[in-house]
Order: structure tokens, then C-alpha cells, then sequence
């Protein structure tokens, strides 16, 4: 073995190590070179003068408004609230001077309420929520032994039913009917009744069992159409401007909706299953409204989200599933839920370029979303978050409307748009969050009818923080909504409106705040948004 000297040790390292260094430093340098002009493009995107361009005559989608659920806390709200409580709720939700939601979301039940299903699971859970189980107006109890032949004529007969069921969810409903602010109503169903079902409850005994016998599909059908209908003859028939009706029968199907995990009702359908179901139910909807002279649609899928997996089946399997049936062709819009995609803009690019290539002119309903997280989040960052959502649902996915969870919640849960607490001396009382307020820049001045119209800004990195949408109504008014991120304050420049004059300004920030407070003014078309706030102009000539 030859052996190396100290000496040729100290050479190799000091002219190697000059080549070393000489390397390092360049590396060091394009390294602060690259982040020396990163900073500065974030500098210029994030502080330098801003400017977003409305163009009127670039016509996206026409907006069918804003709605909540009226699910599980309704139920009790109506029988339990104090006559001031339950008056107080719907004047936030549908009133002039609250949120004035024009949508109304009904959940039809599918019976886990029933007194014979105290002892099964997973109802007899000690941890299962009561307001979780919902009741049936099909009279259950009379045919417990009955056979499926039995069980399917019983269904398809309206004696079977009882209409003074579900009293206090009716009572809520009749109170929001009677505002005159409602014009479309969704008779939504997470699950088929449990007599129809593999499992024998409104959750699979199994996760991702698919739960509707298939020899129930028309029974299922039939069982739905007559509650709809009755509910409509007894309660919006009567009015002086009767609600659009849509039908809801199917609601997140991909997700588990089974096993041990299993906490409120909901049905399992693998995309084929699913895909026959609606088959069957489209031809059924079809004869009802020729027999009947009703114009009842159905509202189709209610996807858990629009996300794509790898591991679960997801939408597109859904939709290319339901794709091979005629009757997809007379589809205008799917509904789905922003759950899981919150306000990524990555899934809905995603999501909208599918669509753009496999299903052009497809269009999207938003009917649910809530953040996903414990507690009640009153501060600033969770009401920006559900502007994030509501501003690019409308704007990525050109969303026909927009609908919240529940639209009150007695939970220590951001499920809540307006929350009922009854305080250990009984007293009951009613409050919300910043994510009401921030609700309501949008439902209050956005309606129904209005046209979203294109709208960009120089801020291509999105750096600045910058969210915005802007609407067209029917007199030649715009709506612009303006949400800044940034918690720095914002120097706006907008254009395209050059010929309106007059701005009537409202704003939502951290503060605190009891009102959407409209400010009248001139405008500039210059504006400076708060840091950290929601701010909607409605603008006249």
C-alpha cells in the first residue's frame, strides 16, 4: 500500500479547496440574486398600487342566490325555542335585515328517529347527538314485519304518511316561508328510510356498504315524490309567490357513511349503483310532473366535494358513471359540497379544466359547506376563510349558487351560521360570528337573477391577497366584492366602471361589529380596503 504524505494532504486540500469555495460563493450568490428578486416581485405585487378591471360585457353566470339547511337543529328548535327565539332566527336568516337568504334547504328524514331504534346501533351510542336522528312521516311502526312487497305498496301509498310529523322542523319552515324572501326550496334526503335498507338503519352496518336495496329504487322514488308533494300542497301552496321546488334524494354518496364512525344518517353509493338510482328516478320525476301538472326538478349528486383522490372514488367516477344514461344529457348542473377543497385554488383548476374537457357547459351548484373544525371561531380569519370559499366558488367554478351547513346550530362547532344556546337557568339566546357578517356582504346584495361578470387584477401572483367577484343587475347596478387578505391595508384602483357615480360602501373587519353599517358616498373608483377585511360596493349611475 502506498502511503500519502502530509504533504500532499496540505496541497490537495489547498488547491481543491479554492475550487470548493469558488463554487460555494457562486452558488451563495445566485442564491441571494434569486431571492433578491423574489422579494422584490413580492414587494411590487403585494405594496405597489393595485388595480382590478371589471368587464360589464363579459357575462359569466347568472347567480340563483344564498340558502342554508334547516336540518337536525330545527327539529328542536321549533318545539323547544321560546316564540322570541324562533322569530328572532328566521328574521337573521331570511329577514330585510338579516341575511335575507332566498334559499331554503328542508331534510326530509329517514326515519332514525323512531323509538325502535333506541336499542341499535350505532343510535344507542351514549355519544350520538339526539338532534342527529330525524323523523319520518311515513308511519314506520305499523309495518315493522312487513315483506318487501308489502313494504313497497305501503310506500307508494299516501295513507301510510303522517304530515303532522316533524312539527317543529314544519314550524321553522312555515315561520321562513311566511318572510316572502324564499324563492327556491331543496327537499334534500341524506338517507332513503331505513326500511328500505340493506342494514336495516339510515347508516350501513358496514363503511361504503351501498345501503338502498336496489329493489327499493321506485319504492324509494315514490316514498320521496309523495312527501314532496304534500309538503308543497300544505305549505307552499297558499303563498302569494310559490317557491321553485327541487328534489334532493341523494346527499354525499361516496363518503363512508357506515361502521363504527357512523353519527348521523347518510347512504353509501358506489358511482354504478348511484348511477341506476337516478336512472329510475328521472323517469319517475318525468311521469310524476306530466300526471300531476307540477314541474318539480331534481337537484343530482351533492358530491362530498369536488376534490380528486387517489385512494376513494370521487366525482369524476361519479359523473362518468352517470354519463352513460340519457338522461344526463338534460343535466344543466350537478351540486356539490366545498368540504376538503376549502379555499384551495388548486382543486378547483383542477375540478373546472375536467369539466372544461369531458363535460363542457356543466355547470355547478354549491349546496353545502362548513369549517370543519371544534369550537366556535369568532374572529376575523375564520370569517375571511368562508369569504375565500363563497368568492372563489363563484368565480373558479362559476357556482349558480351558494349555500351554508346549518343555518343554526346549537354546537361548540363552526357548523353554525346563527347559534341557539338555552343557558342553565333556561334562558335561551341566539349569536353568531364573523363569518355571519361576512355571509351577508354577499346574500344581502347579490340576488337572485344578478350576472357575475369577468373581472381581473394586476396582482398575477396573488401575492397581495387580493379576492374579488363582481355582479351585474337587471337596472344597470353593480356589486363588486372586495376581500383583502393582507394584513396590511390596501390602495385599490378599479376599472371599467368609469360611468357610475354613486357607491354605497359596507365593509366587515376584526372589529367588533353588530351590523353591516352602509356607508353613501361618491365614487372615485379609487378605494382602500382594511387590512384583513370584506368590503362590497354596490354602485349606481
Amino acid at each position: 500500500m502506498n502511503r500519502i504524505s502530509k504533504e500532499e494532504i496540505k496541497t490537495f486540500f489547498r488547491d481543491n479547496g479554492k475550487n470548493i469555495a469558488k463554487k460555494t460563493g457562486l452558488t451563495v450568490l445566485v442564491l441571494v440574486i434569486i431571492a433578491a428578486i423574489c422579494l422584490s416581485i413580492y414587494c411590487v405585487a403585494a405594496y405597489a398600487n393595485l388595480r382590478i378591471s371589471v368587464d360589464l360585457g363579459s357575462e359569466m353566470q347568472t347567480v340563483q342566490g344564498f340558502g342554508a339547511s334547516m336540518a337536525w337543529t330545527f327539529q328542536r328548535l321549533g318545539l323547544e325555542g321560546t316564540d322570541e327565539v324562533k322569530e328572532q332566527s328566521i328574521a337573521m336568516l331570511y329577514g330585510e335585515d338579516g341575511l335575507r337568504l332566498n334559499i331554503a334547504r328542508f331534510n326530509i328524514g329517514g326515519g332514525s328517529a323512531d323509538e325502535n331504534l333506541d336499542d341499535v346501533f350505532p343510535y344507542n351510542k351514549p355519544d350520538f347527538d339526539p338532534d342527529r336522528r330525524a323523523e319520518s312521516f311515513f308511519m314506520a311502526e305499523n309495518f315493522l314485519d312487513a315483506s318487501d312487497e308489502q313494504l313497497k305498496a305501503a310506500f307508494a301509498d299516501e295513507s301510510n304518511y303522517d304530515f303532522t310529523r316533524d312539527a317543529g322542523a314544519l314550524e321553522m319552515l312555515d315561520m321562513a316561508l311566511a318572510t316572502g324572501s324564499i324563492d327556491k326550496i331543496v327537499f334534500f334526503a341524506n338517507s332513503p328510510h331505513y326500511l328500505m335498507t340493506v342494514s336495516g338503519t339510515c347508516t350501513g352496518a358496514e363503511v361504503q356498504q351501498n345501503n338502498l336495496k336496489e329493489e327499493f329504487y321506485e319504492a324509494y322514488c315514490d316514498y320521496i315524490l309523495i312527501i314532496v308533494d304534500n309538503l308543497v300542497e300544505k305549505h307552499l301552496s297558499g303563498l302569494e309567490n310559490v317557491p321553485e321546488v327541487v328534489i334532493s334524494p341523494v346527499n354525499e354518496p361516496q363518503w363512508d357513511w357506515g361502521g363504527e364512525g357512523s353519527s348521523q344518517e347518510g347512504c353509501h353509493f358506489d358511482p354504478e349503483p348511484l348511477a341506476k338510482f337516478y336512472d329510475v328516478f328521472f323517469d319517475k320525476l318525468e311521469a310524476y310532473n306530466a300526471a300531476n301538472g307540477t314541474s318539480y326538478e331534481c337537484d343530482v349528486l351533492e358530491s362530498g366535494n369536488y376534490k380528486f383522490y387517489i385512494d376513494r372514488k370521487d366525482i369524476k367516477e361519479y359523473l362518468e358513471a352517470m354519463s352513460e344514461y340519457d338522461y344526463f344529457d338534460d343535466i344543466k348542473y350537478i351540486s356539490a359540497h366545498s368540504y376538503g377543497a376549502d379555499d384551495s385554488k388548486k382543486h378547483r383548476d383542477k375540478y373546472q379544466d375536467y369539466i372544461d374537457k369531458n363535460f363542457p357547459g356543466l355547470g355547478i351548484s354549491i349546496t353545502e359547506y362548513c369549517e370543519m373544525v371544534g369550537g366556535r371561531s369568532d374572529t376575523i380569519e375564520s370569517g375571511l376563510l368562508l369569504g375565500n370559499v363563497i368568492s372563489r366558488d363563484l368565480t373558479m367554478l362559476s357556482a349558480v349558487d351558494w349555500n351554508w351547513w346549518l343555518a343554526v346550530s346549537p354546537c361548540d362547532y363552526n357548523d353554525g351560521l346563527v347559534y341557539w344556546d338555552v343557558l342553565d337557568d333556561g334562558t335561551q339566546k341566539l349569536s353568531v360570528l364573523k363569518r355571519y357578517y361576512v355571509m351577508g356582504q354577499f346574500s344581502r346584495y347579490i340576488d337572485k337573477g344578478d350576472v357575475r361578470v369577468d373581472a381581473t387584477c394586476s396582482d398575477l401572483t396573488g401575492w397581495a391577497g387580493l379576492d374579488y367577484s363582481a355582479f351585474k343587475k337587471a337596472d344597470g347596478s353593480v356589486v363588486l366584492v372586495v376581500i383583502n387578505n393582507s394584513k396590511s391595508e390596501k390602495n385599490v384602483t378599479v376599472g371599467g366602471l368609469y360611468d357610475y357615480k354613486n357607491a354605497t360602501t359596507v365593509c366587515t373587519t376584526g372589529e367588533t361589529q353588530t351590523g353591516w353599517n352602509e356607508v353613501a358616498g361618491e365614487w372615485t373608483g379609487k378605494v382602500t380596503l382594511p387590512a384583513q377585511s370584506i368590503t362590497t360596493y354596490v354602485l349606481t349611475k
